[in-house]
């Protein structure tokens, strides 16, 4: 396939000056934003004549070096500026620039329009990542361009906050007749990808956050107009839980005095609610006596990373392509997951506790410690996502989470092991990219973190927090590359990681492996044999394999973790005693595919006596693989009474569905088998065969199981208590799922019921999609009731329409078309196009397999690429699998990319046109073959 990237690392050269700092004045209104900015440089190279510039969609009124004016050239989005004289190395100058830029509603990077209030000025906000900045100011967009800032904002004075980055230096007062002005200094330096500023009106709440060694930090929570009180309360509960848990709970000595930080934890919580009972004049003396605890025992203690600044502010966001952005000490949050709502379903609200965590985070990686070009931003993320993960787990238990990970590894279509092997699969660090959004993706936050992770499996838990923590504290206030990361694991861990990293940040797909093992009796040791398979033109993976050796009593003889770097591996491992099954990849340590012949029998056995959740789960895809298989071959097929009692034995053990709710009990609708991997509605009719053939043959149990479920539990904001909450109502939902197969009359009546009577959207949620995707006459008339009650509620319409996108009828994409003709949908609001658009792509059986599908999908993508290139690359993904697909979809799948193609022009939507170029170039190579 032609290279058809627009940008390579070749196009990354390290900047000719160092940005000192940056002086701008942002007179805002809503006809234009007028930018006055001073930009102190200091020459790197030896001689410099010339400067280039980053500047898109500008009005340049006027480029003055120092205080005299320069000739410069602007084209292309770069601003060539011929200095007054050359200068040399170590000389610094001055470019004070004075532009005019407009804001749309649609282009969200830059300065941009937010959902206003009525009646009030219009809400702007910035989205600087990637190369946002450059759409406000000329400047060196580069993440290398790392300076101190000073802002000021001259806005309406209507407007209830005037914010950017860094502590206010100048208080806000009068400007003029209408406006107000304010300033703000950042002495931490922070690259142009950082920076934030927002013009609106927000409810502001606040509470103080008081670090265990009594620093004092102010939280605010800017929520949208009218927003409910108690509920911004909680929010400013989980800030702070995670900043106190992100101090507590990592650093390089994290593994240590456990015990000792749970007491701290413990006592902060003590001291906080005295602090929310006292009145400010008694605050001191109120929390005097434990803070005086907690001190004694943190000079104890070593711990990790505390906030910098004097105010930590999350801003809710309507229109954004991110769920989340960690603009230094100004996290930007969508709003329909920055705080507890009656709307927001368990998975948002999980999400909602994440992207606090996971955004705070990246105040030390990432804005401390930053990348050094785009193609460093996995490492970014990676490792927050890790700190994320590690929070959740805090919350709802380890097992939980590692399957959460496992499911985003493995779910047909949009999983990381499927998008891996798709016809636009990019690896970790690609050779280029289309647009910086391109490196936003499952790659970058499933799979680089799987990366990450395994890397900490080979140098163990301890040694991986002392490497971390030296690589923060090596290049705090500075840019680090993957390498530099490298580097410092290698320092602490003695090991050379750069050929595992360059097979695994180079290479697209993942490791398949067969393991096998052998016990000899004479010396009591078992032989492992290891190997993979590498297509061709490739390098062997470099990879922790872990595996476990258990007897026909349960008992492990054997355990054991290995590097693999070669194709084929045989090694040997003390063994206790004769062993009747191994299992292999525990907790799947390597992100990696295992290749299983083991027979059913071998395979129950395993249910029976491992403990490993995730290998266990994983078993029981083999299991399910195996049978959906047969009944894709035999329409006529008895589904497996074994494999159905295993599924409601598990279903009906009620420890495993307390630790992770239904997460273990998820079915895939895809197969191993080449034959029947992407034929999508066969799929779903062998799935929804098993599901009905456990319905049918455990109808009483079932219904005694959702009863047992269906209590209604004690209202709380402990995230802890709600992890319960969560799982249970997945497991009664699933219960409801499986019910809703046979598809009867009362069935019907039940989730109608259901869905009449929900006290959470999840429930509501559930049933409705249940509900539209059964044989019920009045489908229609429950889906229009829907969209009457959530059309004025962005978050209920938003939860709706991603619920509809998702449903299994003949009548999807009527459903749709219904929303879409709907007042309350608005294309340029990306969570809408998401829920509906991206959704349903991601519907295969339907978008890709019926021919209204397939006409609805090329509307879609028409209407969407101008207004939005991100979730119109997302839904092109539809298209990844083309070559597996049969002549019958794969034909008119061409034909629609040819329209595409012709209809979407290169300038219009560079992203989109390159990315159907290259399904299409890739498509026609395979044919060549």
């Amino acid at each position: 396939m032609a290279d058809t990237y627009r940008y390579h690392p070749a196009e990354f050269p390290e900047p000719l000056v160092q940005v000192k700092h940056i002086t701008a004045t942002f007179d805002i209104t809503e006809e234009r934003v007028i930018v006055s900015a001073e930009t102190t440089f200091i020459v790197r190279t030896d001689k410099l004549s010339e400067i280039v510039l980053n500047a898109r969609d500008l009005e340049i009124q006027s480029i003055r070096q120092n205080t005299r004016p320069v000739h410069y050239v602007y084209e292309n989005d770069l601003i060539t500026v011929t200095l007054q004289r050359p200068l040399s190395k170590g000389a610094e100058f001055k470019l004070v620039t004075y532009t005019i830029c407009h804001p749309t509603s649609h282009i969200l990077e830059g300065i941009y329009f937010d959902v206003t209030p009525p009646g009030l000025p219009r809400t702007m906000i910035t989205q600087c990542q990637q190369w946002g900045f450059q759409r406000m100011t000329p400047c060196l967009d580069d993440m290398r361009t790392k300076c101190t800032w000073t802002t000021t904002i001259i806005a309406d004075s209507r407007y209830t906050n005037l914010i950017s980055n860094g502590n206010v230096i100048r208080e806000r007062m009068r400007y003029d007749e209408k406006r107000d002005t304010i300033t703000y200094q950042n002495n931490e330096p922070m690259p142009p990808y950082l920076f934030f500023l927002g013009v609106g009106t927000w409810d502001t709440f606040s509470r103080d956050f008081i670090y265990p060694d009594g620093k004092t930090v102010r939280l605010e929570l800017l929520a949208p107009k009218d927003s409910d009180p108690s509920s911004a309360k909680n929010a400013l509960g989980i800030m702070a839980d995670c900043i106190l848990w992100t101090y507590l709970y990592t650093g390089p000595e994290r593994y240590e005095s456990f015990d000792l930080r749970n007491e701290i934890y413990r006592l902060c919580k003590v001291r906080d609610a005295l602090a929310r009972e006292a009145e400010p004049a008694e605050l001191e003396e109120a929390i005097d006596p434990v803070q005086r605890q907690i001190s004694a025992l943190m000079k104890r203690l070593v711990c990790g990373y505390q906030y910098p600044y004097e105010v930590y502010r999350e801003i809710a966001m309507q229109n954004s392509d991110f769920g989340g952005m960690e603009n230094t000490g100004n996290t930007t949050i969508i709003a329909s997951r920055i705080m507890p709502n009656m709307e927001i379903t368990d998975a948002s609200y999980e999400y909602l506790i994440g992207v606090k965590q996971h955004e705070f985070y990246h105040n030390l990686n990432g804005s401390s410690v930053t990348g050094d070009t785009p193609f460093s931003i996995w490492l970014n993320e990676a490792v927050t996502v890790m700190i994320e993960d590690e929070y959740i787990a805090f919350l709802f238990g380890t097992e939980y989470v590692r399957l959460q990970n496992i499911l985003q590894m493995y779910t047909p279509g949009t999983g990381t092991f499927s998008l891996d092997t798709g016809v636009v699969a990019m690896p970790i660090e690609p050779s280029g990219f289309n647009d910086p959004n391109d490196l936003i993706s499952s790659v970058t936050y499933v799979k680089a973190p799987e990366f990450t992770r395994m890397i900490e499996t080979m140098l163990g838990k301890r040694a991986f927090a002392w490497a971390l923590d030296l690589y923060h504290k090596r290049f705090a206030g500075k840019n680090a590359s993957p390498r530099d990361w490298l580097h410092a694991m290698e320092d602490v861990g003695r090991t050379d990681f750069s050929f595992m990293a360059d097979r695994w940040l180079k290479q697209t797909g993942y490791p398949v492996v067969s393991a096998s093992a052998k016990y000899n009796s004479d010396n009591d040791v078992a032989e492992i044999f290891v190997s993979q398979k590498i297509p061709a033109g490739k390098n062997p993976w470099i990879f922790p394999f872990t595996g476990r050796l258990i007897n026909d009593k349960g008992e492990v003889v054997a355990e054991f973790i290995k590097k693999i770097d070669s194709e084929r591996l045989t090694f040997q491992i003390p063994c206790t005693g004769a062993f009747s099954f191994a299992v292999w990849n525990l907790n799947h340590a390597a992100y990696l595919r295992m290749e299983t012949t083991a027979s059913d029998d071998e395979l129950y056995l395993q249910l029976r006596y491992d403990t490993d959740i995730v290998v266990s789960f994983l078993t029981h895809c083999t299991l399910f693989d195996r049978e959906m298989i047969k009944l894709c071959r035999d329409e006529t097929a008895e589904v497996s009474p074994r494999l159905i009692d295993e599924y409601i034995g598990l279903l009906s053990n009620a420890s495993v569905m307390e630790r992770v709710g239904a997460l273990p009990l998820t079915m895939f609708e895809s197969v191993s088998d080449p034959e029947y991997m992407y034929s999508y509605t066969k799929l779903y009719e062998a799935k929804r065969r098993f599901m009905s053939a456990v319905a049918a043959t455990h109808t009483e149990r079932l219904h005694v199981l959702l009863s047992a479920y269906s209590s209604s539990p004690a209202k709380t904001n402990s995230p802890a208590k709600l992890a319960r909450i969560f799982k249970t109502r997945s497991v009664k939902n699933l219960i409801l799922s499986l019910l809703a197969t046979l598809d009867t009359p009362d069935i019907h009546a039940m989730l109608k019921e259901r869905y009449e009577n929900a006290v959470c959207a999840t429930d509501r949620m559930a049933a409705l999609s249940l509900y539209l995707s059964s044989s019920a006459s009045d489908r229609i008339a429950m889906l229009e009731a829907e969209l009457a009650r959530s059309k004025n509620n962005p978050i209920a319409f938003e939860n709706f329409t991603s619920a509809v996108s998702g449903t299994s009828s003949p009548d999807t994409v009527l459903y749709l078309k219904t929303i879409e003709a709907s007042s309350a949908f608005d294309p340029e609001q990306a969570g809408v196009s998401r829920a509906l658009y991206l959704r349903f792509s991601q519907n295969r059986k339907i978008s890709i397999e019926t021919a209204a599908g397939r006409e609805f999908l090329e509307s879609s993508i028409l209407r969407l690429a101008p207004v939005n290139e991100y979730v119109t690359t997302g839904m092109l993904s539809a298209f990844s699998h083309m070559n597996g697909y049969a002549d019958e979809v794969k034909k008119p799948l061409i034909v629609i990319l040819e329209h595409l193609r012709e209809r979407i022009s290169d300038s219009d939507a560079p992203s989109v046109h390159r990315r159907v170029m290259q399904i299409l170039d890739t498509c026609t190579a395979d044919q060549l073959k």
